[in-house]
């Protein structure tokens, strides 16, 4: 494994010594133009940047670079360990091109069975947890991951949040797609660092993220953070997904989501609109993101959080229901079911009531009155 503490290289790097590419991970994707595998440094990745690249963000990489030199060693060894830093900043004359990072550890890769039946290996992105349908699971060929590892996930995720914070980094970025997680720990390893602002960022949209108290084009703080990480957690801790971090909240455990925990995470929500909406986010937090609290109070939390506290119990079913019932019940459509013996009419005394029984009776005395009335027509044309 890479990491910061273990970087063969300056805080500068020329283009031409890391320009011999191995493997190619990425080409043309988000702010990048190509990332690979330095041939020449197995383990770390090159990532060059596409032209364009806001000019303030040079002097930001430097110091985010240099930042981890004067963390505590417990904060170095989590940036160690979960957070891909940047290790050197790689120029091209006068132009910064790019910059160094780590390799995603090979524990964060697991295989997948593909539609085809065949199997590959993918980084497991926090994407494939924020799942609910265990069919998603199965047809991946992955066992469904039960609440010990979302907790995991959820934990290692608010660590890594408190860090930054602590650092005034502010990420701006959290979403599916940028970060890792093993199963069974749940360790996490959080990419896109080398984007980060310090005390703020320029704005980056991100659909279903977005903090609803920011407009398009602010700049971005660790107020915005707490709002995207705390949508993080809940759809980690759930796999619910949508546009609605509400819906997430929602889907928590009664225990949980009206406790302690659930409610610091629903204080880093904003409510929405409408006026039972805005009544309710008033009583919350003021409608002030400054009130959301920060990261590190999120997190111990998370830590005394215990695994069964997240098992959903299903509800009892009636006692006679298709499920639970007898095997005769089972086997016998509702409509076509007797009802319980609690609920059958006794039949009267000298036995039951049977209607099919008057049917010879009203037809012989139907007969009868058509007999008496031709007798009595046949009378009166007599007399006529």
């Amino acid at each position: 494994m890479r990491a910061w503490s273990d970087s063969p290289f300056e805080a500068v790097t020329p283009l031409r010594e890391v320009a011999a590419r191995g493997t190619v991970i990425a080409a043309e994707n988000g702010e990048s133009e190509i990332v690979y595998e330095c041939a020449d440094h197995p383990g770390w990745l090159v990532k060059l940047y596409r032209p364009g690249r806001p000019a303030e963000a040079a002097g930001v990489l430097e110091r985010l670079i240099a930042l981890p030199a004067g963390m505590p060693a417990a904060d170095r060894a989590l940036v160690d360990r979960s957070v891909c830093w940047p290790v050197t900043r790689v120029v091209d004359g006068a132009r910064t091109a790019g910059v160094v990072i780590a390799r995603a550890p090979a524990e964060f890769s697991v295989p997948m069975r593909m539609i085809s039946g065949s199997t590959t290996v993918r980084l497991l992105e926090v994407d494939h947890l924020v799942q609910s349908d265990p069919a998603f699971f199965a047809r991946r060929g992955w066992e469904a991951p039960g609440p010990a590892e979302r907790l995991s996930v959820a934990r290692n995720l608010a660590a890594v949040g408190a860090l930054l914070e602590r650092h005034d980094v502010v990420y701006g970025d959290w979403s599916y797609a940028n970060a890792f997680w093993t199963r069974r720990s749940g360790r996490v390893f959080v990419i896109d660092v080398d984007s980060c602002g310090l005390s703020d960022r320029p704005w980056v949209e991100s659909k279903m993220w977005d903090d609803p108290r920011v407009a398009p084009g602010d700049r971005l703080t660790v107020r915005t953070d707490r709002y995207k990480l705390a949508v993080l957690i809940l759809r980690c801790l759930t796999g619910v997904r949508g546009p609605d971090p509400e819906a997430a909240h929602a889907a928590l455990p009664p225990a949980v989501r009206d406790g302690p925990l659930g409610r610091a995470l629903h204080r880093s929500l904003t409510v929405r609109d409408g006026p039972l909406g805005r009544a309710l986010h008033r009583s919350l937090t003021g409608s002030d993101p400054a009130l959301r609290p920060p990261v590190a109070d999120l997190l111990p939390l998370l830590e005394a959080a215990h695994p069964d506290q997240f098992v959903r119990v299903p509800a009892p079913r009636p006692p006679h229901s298709p499920v639970t019932g007898t095997s005769r019940e089972r086997a016998t459509p509702p409509e076509h079911r007797p009802p319980p013996p609690e609920h059958r009419t006794a039949p009267p005394i000298g036995g039951a009531f049977r209607p099919e029984r008057l049917l010879p009776v009203v037809i012989v005395a139907c007969l009868a009155v058509l007999v008496l009335l031709a007798g009595a027509g046949l009378v009166a044309s007599l007399f006529a």
